[in-house]
């Protein structure tokens, strides 16, 4: 139908996105049947008396043409002008204004003229909108078919247009399915998830208000209760349960797994087994009249939850007041709005039951987690809580990180998932200490406590030997000599036997001490040596070392209770944590874990281990954790081979870290001003 046709399909075609067909196309499709011909033949009417019930059309006189406008009120009309071609030449110019100006008019022109009439070629009017000409003495019945003929070609026209709008809109509807659906998959914030679900329920309905509940189950996996969850009128509203039973609107969808559509709440019939509880009405000063509530169904048919809608209109965007909401501005709910909510029903019930799969998954590896490094840390009960403080410490200077807005540090920020990738790495940084023999790992001094007392009982043994051999001397005085002078030899003999002995127990002294995990003295080192070279012959003849090369060797260790290959035992676990986290299957958002746990050993100088890497190198979540690992060391309580240092003194230590190129410096000073150890540290201290 050219010009008019094409601007009618887009002039309701836009107004119809809003709101499915299923309430305004059905409006259309139901409203009056506009059907007028337009002439300006004074003897029209009687020509066509008798077959006006064939051609059921108003007339209207070409001059009361306007008159068509105000009846068809912006509907669809199908309007024919049946005029003379000189009617037609002189008024054609206000004819295509006017049709320009109304795209619902749906028209078409029979000119009163010859069959070779060819003139209206060069008016403004549209040649597709011609149907014909039909001269004035032609025969009636040819006037009455080609009006009959011209009304059934708008009429094709009209249905064509219906049906691209429904297809429009049908489109329309899928492609909110599909952004719904893409949208309610890709989101992991749950509450969020919730309040989506319900906005996109009420959107695609154009429901003015809603609620969403959620099937809470008992421990063997019964369903439980109904509890409500969110409000579309109060997001933050307090969340209370219902029992699942035919009592109530809600808990019956929930009980039956079937959906309800109540055109009007308040006015059920009563042989209903559920009733409609008016008090949110009351407290929220609101109107509920129709309502639609489905239920959410997983993959195995069950009921996860319930979506309830309330008050239809006919377009999500408007505001219904108080009384629009008592009157007529709120519809029913159709089968349409059924489909199309039970569609989004469906997309959020497996969207809350992925999230939930993936909460219960994160629940399980933390819990693996927790019980790992728990398993971990009861081997060395000493450093016991270690590694979840050094989370926390780590975590929160990177949450510290986050909040600055000066200095190197402050592009960088670290998401939700990367704070989670930070504190599992620090949760599992000494995960490769089962690797390492606890022998080593627990050892608090340089010499096991046996070896200790081999030396102390060798020692023993020497003095009883240098006892006896004294004692042998003094039978043998008294065996040549007898009493005389004897008292004077028993004085010598018995200084002699002090003098041993005090040399004796001071080297033991020294030994006691040089045992001790902190800074070896010079003297003691030198006395020690000493030691060493020294052996002991016993009354039988043998011949005893004083100090062994092993016990000599961890005696002498200069700091610390651990020789070299202890050490690299030690240090290894570093290497066996990496080997460890790497077979794990860490999601894309928690890839950078076993890298974060290798590095927090490195040294920004290069003097680190186990790769030796220099600052460029190292993650900057493995520098702060780094700093989090050393002041808990610095800061627990006492330990076997080190005593807890007071914060002022830890800082301090730090601080010489950084000098020396160990720890970086900006990142402290963001630890040390944020107080980002505060919380945790004064937790410790007050248990």
């Amino acid at each position: 139908m050219g010009l008019f046709y094409c601007s009618a399909v887009e002039s309701v075609g836009k107004n119809n996105r809003q709101s499915h067909f299923s309430d305004d196309t059905t409006s259309v499709t139901k409203a009056i049947d506009f059907k007028y011909i337009v002439s300006d033949d004074p003897f029209f009417e009687g020509k066509i008396a008798d077959y006006s019930k064939k051609i059921k059309a108003q007339i209207v006189k070409f001059e009361e043409f306007p008159k068509v406008l105000e009846e068809s009120q912006g509907q669809i009309a199908k309007l024919i002008f049946y005029i003379s071609r000189h009617e037609l030449e002189a008024k054609h110019q206000s004819i295509h204004d006017t049709l320009k100006l109304n795209p619902t008019l749906m028209c078409s022109f029979i000119v009163r003229a010859p069959i070779d009439y060819t003139g209206y070629m060069s008016l403004f009017i549209e040649e597709e909108l011609f149907f014909t000409n039909v001269p004035d003495d032609a025969p009636t019945i040819f006037l009455v078919k080609s009006l009959v003929n011209a009304f059934t070609s708008l009429q094709m026209v009209v249905d064509k247009f219906e049906l691209q709008k429904r297809i429009n809109v049908s489109t329309n509807e899928i492609s909110k399915l599909t952004r719904i659906g893409i949208s309610l998959a890709n989101e992991k914030d749950f509450t969020k998830l919730l309040r989506d679900i319900l906005t996109s329920a009420r959107e695609i309905s154009n429901s003015d208000s809603g609620s969403l509940y959620l099937v809470e189950k008992d421990e063997k996996g019964n369903p439980r209760n109904l509890r409500f969850k969110i409000s579309a009128l109060d997001l933050d509203s307090d969340e209370f349960i219902l029992p699942i039973n035919k009592k109530s609107i809600a808990g019956y969808v929930a009980y039956t797994g079937k959906q309800l559509n109540i055109p009007n709440v308040y006015q059920l019939s009563g042989n209903e087994e559920y009733k409609f509880n008016s008090e949110f009405d009351k407290m929220s000063n609101y109107y509920s009249k129709s309502m639609l509530v489905v239920p959410m169904k997983d993959h195995h048919d069950e009921v996860v939850g319930v979506i309830q809608l309330i008050n239809r209109k006919r377009n999500f965007q408007t505001k219904l007041t108080l009384e629009d909401m008592k009157s007529t501005a709120v519809l029913e709910y159709d089968k349409y709005s059924e489909e199309l909510v039970m569609a989004v029903a469906g997309q959020a019930a497996v969207a809350i039951q992925n999230n939930n799969l993936i909460h219960d998954i994160e629940t399980l590896f933390e819990g693996f987690v927790t019980a790992s490094v728990s398993a971990i840390e009861s081997r060395d009960p000493t450093t016991s809580g270690h590694s979840f403080r050094v989370a926390q410490y780590t975590v929160g200077l990177a949450e510290s990180v986050n909040a600055i807005a000066v200095g190197r540090f402050k592009d960088v920020h670290f998401n939700t998932s990367q704070i989670k990738e930070i504190r599992y790495a620090s949760l599992l940084h000494d995960f490769g200490k089962v690797g390492v023999r606890e022998k080593v790992l627990v050892k608090a001094k340089k010499l096991e406590d046996y070896e200790l007392d081999l030396i102390r009982w060798r020692f023993q043994f020497i003095l009883k030997d240098v006892e006896a051999k004294l004692n042998h001397k003094k039978i043998d005085y008294l065996q040549k000599h007898g009493k005389s002078g004897y008292s004077n030899f028993e004085k010598s003999i018995d200084l002699e036997y002090q003098l041993e002995k005090d040399k004796l127990e001071e080297m033991v002294r020294i030994i006691v001490e040089s045992n001790e995990p902190s800074i070896l003295e010079k003297g003691h080192s030198n006395f020690l040596e000493e030691i060493s070279k020294l052996s002991y012959q016993t009354t039988d003849g043998n011949q005893i070392t004083l100090l062994a090369p092993k016990e000599f060797n961890f005696l002498s260790i200069r700091k610390g209770s651990l020789d070299f290959e202890e050490r690299r035992e030690i240090e290894s676990h570093v290497e066996h944590t990496f080997q460890f986290l790497s077979k794990i299957p860490w999601t894309k958002e928690l890839k950078m874990v076993p890298a974060i746990a290798h590095g927090h050993h490195e040294k920004l100088n290069g003097g680190g281990y186990p790769r030796g890497l220099t600052a460029v190198e190292i993650p900057v979540q493995a520098k702060m954790m780094a700093i989090a690992d050393i002041f808990d060391a610095l800061t627990d309580q006492d330990r076997p081979y080190k005593k807890a240092v007071p914060l002022e003194r830890a800082f301090d230590i730090l601080k010489m870290e950084v000098r020396d190129q160990h720890i970086d410096g900006d990142l402290l000073d963001i630890f040390i001003e944020s107080k980002a150890y505060e919380k945790i540290l004064h937790k410790r201290l007050e248990t």
